[in-house]
């Protein structure tokens, strides 16, 4: 068991997947869940409105989106935008044009590396 301090209590505690410690990961999921229901409330609402009704940073509400718990309302259409290419999107990091163009350089990349690899022959070193 690995134990460590909470990045926002300080508190030690025993580390699962959560990065936080239980009872701040339970104050974050009300906090979502607030969020969660204004955006829901006011589907015309613009990320600096929701962070000042909920009283969170528009950084919280950035990265909910980007880690797609949640998703742009009407309002907020055009403020979150592709890293890649700076389309707006309605969540997550990259819009559906640059994912597949990135899963496509990927899939190459294996591919080239197994040409490469193709005929080699491993042992197990000693």
């Amino acid at each position: 068991m690995d134990a460590m301090n909470c990045p926002r209590c300080r508190k030690v505690f025993v580390k699962r997947a959560d990065p936080l410690c239980p009872v701040c990961m339970k104050e974050e999921e009300l906090i979502y869940e607030k969020v969660r229901e204004y955006v829901k409330d006011h589907p015309e609402c613009m990320i600096k409105e929701v962070a000042d009704a909920c009283g969170v940073t528009v950084k919280r509400i950035l990265s909910y989106l980007r880690d797609g718990r949640l998703s742009t309302s009407k309002g907020m259409h055009g403020e979150l935008l592709c890293s890649k290419c700076n389309k707006p999107i309605l969540t997550g990091r990259m819009c559906e044009k640059c994912i597949l163009e990135t899963n496509f350089m990927v899939q190459d990349m294996k591919n080239d590396a197994a040409i490469k690899n193709r005929g080699q022959v491993y042992t197990k070193r000693k």
